[in-house]
């Protein structure tokens, strides 16, 4: 399956370094402005309006996954899940998770390394945290079906 996410604890202005964090330290991951504990405790109905999709974060997204990373608008990386959710009740920046909701990645892959040249990037409009992407017609969907083919 695969899935798409921003990796900033609503600092757009500080997108790509939060990415960067971490994508370096091996994690994708979210948060709530309000800590609602273990999603694995919950049901989709208890969570904050708006932002039921994380649930499927710890639900519905499996290990081997492939997640598109979106900063500003435009593909930042495409890594792999490499391990189950997991929640801690204090997040830990030193490690590179500012996150308490997370999961390890693998293979990752960076969009610059792939399209070099700026100016030929993609624009992927974002606004949520994350989405999974269940339709081969959408833009991101087909986007990282070309990236896989691209090698």
């Amino acid at each position: 399956m695969y899935w798409r996410m921003q990796l900033h604890p609503a600092q757009p202005e500080e997108a790509v370094k939060h990415s960067i964090t971490c994508l370096s330290s091996g994690y994708v991951g979210l948060d709530f402005g309000k800590d609602v504990g273990d999603l694995l405790l919950l049901e989709k109905a208890d969570l904050p309006t708006g932002q039921t999709d994380y649930w499927d974060f710890a639900h519905t997204m499996h290990e081997g996954d492939l997640v598109l990373i979106i900063a500003h608008h435009f593909p930042f990386a495409l890594a792999k899940i490499a391990g189950p959710y997991n929640y801690i009740s204090r997040p830990q920046p030193h490690l590179g998770v500012w996150f308490r909701h997370f999961r390890s990645v693998k293979e990752i892959r960076y969009y610059a390394d792939w399209i070099t040249n700026a100016h030929g990037w993609q624009q992927l409009k974002m606004t949520d945290t994350i989405s999974s992407l269940r339709d081969p017609s959408s833009m991101s969907y087909a986007f990282i079906e070309e990236w896989l083919r691209a090698g």
